[in-house]
């Protein structure tokens, strides 16, 4: 890559920086590339002012790993990425309840939902939303809840086998039942049939 198009990479990603978390731009240039990760990583280490050695003490991850990743001697792992978001991630406030669960939908489907204060067993379970409209999107959402400090998360278990990759906190999928099917069938029979007419 030539000087003027690092130059230009890197003011895109400090413009970055200024709409998106930390955080987000990590695991967005993670998805990306690993050069891209590799760019935003010292980027961001050099705005917060952090050493390899503080990078190394804080996550746990060996110097020796951290200097093949920046490298590119070696690939990224994702437990060494887990590891460096984790790093910087900033620290929660106080939980809205005993416990606060996150649950990952879409927008429409967390619309319809209107409880947001439950009690189970006598325990009072405050219900944090998490809108996702995408693969990507549920990732992310997995890591906010997580820094959230959420007991547990729940999701649709087309992507529960993905964010629980990303995430250590307990995990349960959105069960389907029959009647949400025919209710969705009921839907879309409208839909089909009135576009025919």
């Amino acid at each position: 890559m030539d000087y003027c198009r690092k130059r230009s990479v890197a003011c895109e990603m400090i413009f970055m920086y200024e709409e998106q978390e930390v955080c987000d731009v990590l695991i967005n240039s993670a998805l990306t590339s690993n050069e891209s990760f590799i760019g935003s990583l010292k980027s961001i280490m050099r705005q917060q002012g952090v050493s390899m050695k503080d990078l190394s003490d804080g996550s746990g991850i060996p110097l020796s790993t951290l200097n093949k990743v920046i490298s590119q001697e070696r690939d990224l792992r994702l437990s060494t990425l887990r590891q460096i978001i984790q790093f910087f991630q900033p620290k929660a406030g106080v939980k809205e309840g005993d416990l606060v669960v996150g649950l990952i939908a879409a927008r429409s489907s967390l619309d319809k939902f209107s409880r947001h204060n439950l009690e189970f067993n006598g325990k009072k379970v405050a219900i944090k939303e998490y809108p996702a409209s995408d693969i990507e999107g549920a990732i992310i959402s997995a890591i906010k809840a997580e820094r959230d400090e959420v007991d547990g998360l729940i999701c649709a278990s087309i992507v529960a086998s993905i964010i629980e990759k990303f995430v250590t906190i307990p995990m349960m999928t959105i069960k389907i039942e029959e009647s949400n099917i025919v209710d969705s069938l009921s839907v879309l029979i409208e839909k089909i049939t009135s576009k025919s007419r």
